[in-house]
């Protein structure tokens, strides 16, 4: 399945770009593709969302879904 990636905050100005499109079939495999090429996650702590929902398993997704990668933030 074909799917965007959404990077925000330090994951966007690490990997230098706003998205990237993939094929995957889940997050679980997605993560393993993305953790082996940019080996800085393996370190961070953030969270996936699918189609703005966070997720907290690995999910199954769809051609056309979109997934953030979101860090820590903090504001006000």
């Amino acid at each position: 399945m074909e799917v965007k990636v959404i990077f925000f905050g330090v994951i966007k100005e690490k990997i230098g770009k706003d998205f990237s499109i993939v094929k995957v079939l889940d997050t679980n495999t997605l993560m393993n593709e993305f953790k082996t090429q940019y080996s800085f996650l393996n370190t961070l702590d953030f969270k996936l969302a699918v189609n703005q929902q966070l997720i907290f398993l690995n999910t199954i997704l769809n051609e056309g879904d979109e997934v953030a990668l979101l860090p820590p933030f903090s504001g006000g």
